[in-house]
């Protein structure tokens, strides 16, 4: 198995970016089938979005640790990053003053999300074996 660090990927970013989009969208609709045709209150409706996307970064990051050739924790931590980036450009679009687009915001959003995603890379990494430092 590979223990060498790599150069970063520019490919492995993007892919990890796709494998949280698509780790929030299972995660979505597990929780959604939950609660659908249930009295749920709007903050609990929020509280689980909220939970979904972490648990996504989380998860992504993880899936990318185990599918990845060699070692790579810094693709889905920068991938995790570029998410809410590109999340919050798309709130440009938007037009609700609750999703208006901040700094204060992507920097904050991206450093949990960087954060999560490195440490699910880091996990799966460790459970394909792979050296991580």
């Amino acid at each position: 198995m590979p223990t060498e660090n790599r150069p970063f990927s520019t490919k492995w970013m993007i892919i990890s970016m796709v494998i949280f989009i698509a780790s929030e969208i299972v995660i979505g609709y597990l929780v959604g089938n939950l609660i659908v045709g249930r009295f749920a209150s709007m903050g609990l409706k929020f509280l689980l979005q909220g939970l979904c996307m972490l648990l996504a970064f989380y998860l992504g990051g993880f899936l990318v640790g185990v599918v990845s050739p060699g070692v790579r924790v810094l693709e889905p931590a920068a991938g995790a990053f570029c998410s809410v980036a590109l999340l919050m450009i798309v709130t440009l679009f938007t037009p609700s003053i609750f999703y208006h687009f901040g700094l204060t915001k992507v920097i904050l959003g991206g450093v949990i999300a960087f954060a999560l995603a490195h440490y699910g890379a880091k996990l799966g990494e460790r459970v394909m074996r792979n050296k991580t430092e």
